[in-house]
């Protein structure tokens, strides 16, 4: 996935107007930390942005994935680490009781 030299771009292409020839304008849009970022896209440009775009989202997905997996893995050490400081208390208690 992460190739050297691969392109990403935060953000959605947006039609932002369909001119009378039947032509199609678009915009980049996306937000970050609630500002609002636009920029106009020129037409040859339009299929660049667009993968660039999918590579990013498809980037973040997996991102996402792997922290949905690593917070579960915690979850389970985390659980497993203090039932074991149980029971050896416990054979503590009882060695010594």
């Amino acid at each position: 996935m992460l190739e050297s030299g691969m392109r990403m771009t935060r953000g959605k292409l947006c039609v932002s107007a369909v001119r009378k020839s039947g032509k199609k304008a678009y915009n980049l849009q996306y937000r970050r930390k609630t500002k609002q970022f636009v920029k106009s896209i020129p037409t040859d440009q339009v299929e660049m942005f667009r993968e660039s775009t999918e590579n990013c989202r498809t980037f973040l997905e997996l991102v996402q994935q792997y922290v949905d997996d690593m917070t579960k893995r915690g979850i389970r050490e985390i659980e497993k680490e203090a039932e074991d400081a149980r029971r050896k208390a416990k054979a503590s208690k009882r060695a010594h009781g």
